[in-house]
């Protein structure tokens, strides 16, 4: 059997990814969501979580394109004005790579926004970051151990089976080859750290290199061709219209009519995977852990 978590990013940015996700989740095969705690629908996204107890909230970690928590008096010279992070995720990590004195601060805005997670939607299972920036060196090395200090137990990787989506979609495949070696470096850099931690992670990706160019018949292949015993997230970017205002990108509504697809629902079927949330990982590893303790107790 195939694992398979199914994820939503994005969660609180605005209304009409909220408004995607949830019915992603209510009417498809969404499983859980990654809240971005500093976003103007975040309020709306926290409600929205208590009344879906099912859908598994992670935190959408900000370093960039977003707003920061702790704002432009406690972040001088890594926010605007307005407390935002640069739009540009390669701007962004370039700064924070020859920024050293910077550190300091990023590690007091993470935890932050640990905390406010925490408060807000009283559990933190796993987390990832927007533009998966977490995995950039500089943040990952404070991100990881403040994850091991909240008992936080799970983290995104980037490991997607490059050869699986050219086979599916060999469109811009020089680019998904470059990012590929990228992300496979950080993401393997990431596991190293994670392991010394203590932290567990999904074993596969599947979504990465094609970000805002999903289609029905990509997923449905991808899903055929995910591998046995192990867990895959396949993150999305869904959102929907709302209040007559359209998503960011038509892509979005795309990914959403996607997740609520009877094809791609039977291809589950069809190809024996089970859904999942890093919330049962957690619940199944401590089981298991405590199952061993017992075996060990009642054998001495």
């Amino acid at each position: 059997m195939a694992w398979l978590i199914v994820n939503g990013d994005d969660f609180g940015r605005s209304p009409q990814v909220n408004a995607g996700i949830l019915k992603a989740h209510r009417e498809g095969i969404l499983t859980s969501a990654s809240l971005m705690v500093a976003g103007e629908a975040c309020d709306e996204a926290v409600v929205a979580a208590r009344d879906n107890p099912a859908l598994d909230v992670g935190l959408h970690v900000v370093a960039c394109n977003g707003k920061s928590v702790l704002g432009a008096s406690r972040l001088r010279g890594l926010v605007d004005e307005r407390g935002y992070f640069p739009r540009s995720e390669v701007w962004a990590g370039f700064r924070y790579a020859f920024g050293r004195t910077r550190r300091a601060r990023l590690r007091d805005e993470f935890r932050a926004q640990i905390e406010r997670h925490l408060e807000r939607v009283g559990y933190l299972y796993h987390l990832d970051g927007h533009h998966n920036l977490h995995l950039h060196p500089v943040l990952a090395d404070i991100l990881l151990p403040l994850a091991a200090e909240y008992h936080v137990p799970y983290v995104r990787l980037v490991r997607e089976a490059i050869w699986t989506t050219l086979s599916i979609d060999s469109s811009s495949g020089l680019r998904k080859l470059r990012d590929h070696a990228f992300f496979y470096w950080l993401s393997s850099r990431a596991a190293r750290q994670a392991r010394a931690l203590g932290l567990g992670s999904n074993d596969c990706t599947q979504g990465f290199h094609q970000t805002g160019q999903l289609s029905e018949r990509y997923v449905i292949q991808a899903l055929e061709r995910l591998p046995r015993d192990a867990t895959t997230e396949f993150y999305f970017h869904p959102a929907v219209e709302w209040d007559h205002r359209p998503p960011l990108h038509s892509s979005q509504s795309l990914e959403c009519e996607i997740l609520t697809s009877p094809s791609v629902r039977a291809a589950l079927t069809r190809s024996a995977i089970r859904l999942t949330t890093y919330r049962e990982l957690a619940s199944r590893k401590m089981v298991s852990t405590e199952g061993g303790r017992n075996r060990d107790a009642v054998r001495a």
